[in-house]
């Protein structure tokens, strides 16, 4: 386990399921230290998902965050389609449990410390020979000034000029023409239905694009899952079969390009371990081997213009010469 220490007092996190057959389920969790997985035993419980394992991860929440840290070395732990053993998660991060994907949020912060409550100032102590605080006489309030006397005349002018102001508004219509209505015809009716029915076919083909885009990108992200599943598995064939139409949906997938080189690199060194291997075989005249790793060959190539196929081809019907006239 880490070496870190669980905060006595979580926040309270937020688990959102995403994808899978919870999709939907929103977990609000406050412990310092979870699990997430199949089993009862779990705090988070996955259900209805038979990839995930009884005990897939292990959130620890510390003082520098909350940490994932996968509890199975066969079943991949995923944090945005990257596989990882332990990480750090940052608010928004998608976990990938089986087919079951959740999304981190935190949702609070550590509380504020509460301020004091001020205390009042306490009086000066009387000194020697002073009266008590209480008795000490209060200081001569100053002299009002006299008042000025209203002019009422200023006010009545004014009240006089705001009332012809407001009698000319309302009685004239300010020097501005009134605008004329012109009669509509049924030409521009007509038009203005039109204008209205193009705004919204336009309207329906954008949501209708952004509906397809959003579609192609999630599907291709589950042609990547599995891809990237295989060439953990060292089935670079049919990796670079789902890396193929993930970028065919999606060219600009970072991790598809990256994944789908190095596929295809490991795919060519395992077709040349196995031509250097079936050449071993003919020259140690053990020919059914030899046989056996050419055809190999042939079945991962499968151009029959390619020059290693070729190779391949002449080799296998030559050990199977040599096997022949053996009987």
């Amino acid at each position: 386990m880490s070496s870190a220490v669980a905060v006595s007092s979580a926040p309270e996190t937020k688990w959102t399921v995403v994808r899978g057959p919870m999709k939907g389920v929103v977990r609000l969790m406050s412990q310092s230290q979870f699990t997430i997985g199949r089993s009862t035993e779990c705090d988070f419980v996955i259900v209805n998902d038979p990839k995930c394992s009884r005990k897939h991860v292990t959130i620890l929440i510390t003082p520098q965050g909350c940490e994932a840290i996968s509890q199975n070395d066969k079943n991949l732990l995923l944090i945005n389609g990257q596989e990882v053993d332990r990480a750090r998660l940052r608010d928004g991060d998608v976990l990938t449990v089986g087919e079951t994907e959740i999304q981190f949020n935190a949702t609070s912060t550590a509380r504020r410390p509460e301020m004091p409550v001020a205390m009042a100032r306490p009086y000066p102590m009387p000194g020697p020979g002073s009266h008590p605080v209480h008795m000490q006489p209060h200081p001569a309030a100053p002299p009002r000034r006299p008042r000025r006397p209203k002019n009422s005349n200023n006010r009545l002018v004014i009240y006089f000029v705001i009332g012809l102001f407001f009698l000319w508004i309302f009685t004239t219509d300010g020097g501005k023409k009134k605008p004329t209505i012109d009669i509509r015809t049924d030409q521009k009716i007509q038009a203005d239905i039109e204008a209205a029915n193009k705004l919204k076919e336009q309207a329906e083909t954008q949501a209708a694009k952004r509906l397809d885009q959003s579609v192609t990108v999630r599907q291709a992200q589950e042609n990547y899952v599995r891809g990237f599943r295989d060439y953990k598995k060292g089935q670079y064939d049919r990796s670079l079969t789902n890396f193929q139409a993930c970028l065919a949906l999606h060219p600009d997938h970072v991790l598809c390009n990256r994944y789908i080189r190095l596929a295809q690199r490991k795919f060519n060194e395992l077709i040349q371990y196995e031509v250097i291997l079936g050449r071993k075989y003919r020259d140690q005249n053990q020919f059914r081997a030899c046989m056996s790793s050419f055809k190999n060959v042939m079945s991962m190539v499968k151009d029959s213009n390619s020059p290693i196929y070729k190779e391949a081809k002449s080799n296998f019907e030559a050990c199977n010469s040599f096997v022949e006239g053996r009987f």
